[in-house]
């Protein structure tokens, strides 16, 4: 009895679930379809930058741009002031409560003001408008 079952589950299936011979493909394409996905996507995955650059130059005299410079180094000297603010009074604060028991009141008002000031100035820092290269405002 449970066999019946089995074998006619085929005759349940409605007709726009069934596949018919035109969805099927052929097992040769199939395969390369296969193969297609094992090879590599990338023709120069493997090569060293140094050897990439050397191709492109030869092939299309492609040339490199100068590198932007990138770091603190480059920032301007009030959003550095401003981190360092930021966080030195955030550190002074918690080395000062860890440290000095009472905490002089004197301290703790310098320490908010300074923290407070670097914040503002890390907010003034913020971008104000959106540059027309980037879609969705997020960015790396």
């Amino acid at each position: 009895m449970d066999d019946e079952k089995n074998e006619n589950w085929r005759d349940e299936v409605p007709e726009s679930e069934r596949l018919g011979d035109s969805s099927r493909i052929s097992d040769s394409h199939w395969e390369d379809l296969v193969n297609q996905i094992a090879e590599p996507s990338a023709l120069m995955g493997d090569m060293p930058v140094e050897e990439v650059r050397e191709r492109l130059e030869e092939e299309e005299g492609w040339e490199p741009g100068p590198a932007e410079p990138i770091g603190w180094r480059t920032a301007s000297p009030t959003l550095m002031l401003s981190v360092v603010a930021t966080f030195g009074a955030v550190l002074l604060l918690v080395l000062g409560a860890i440290f000095f028991r009472p905490l002089p009141g004197w301290f703790l008002l310098i320490g908010i003001a300074v923290g407070l000031g670097g914040a503002v100035g890390l907010f003034f820092h913020l971008p104000t408008n959106r540059s027309p290269d980037e879609d969705n405002g997020a960015s790396v």
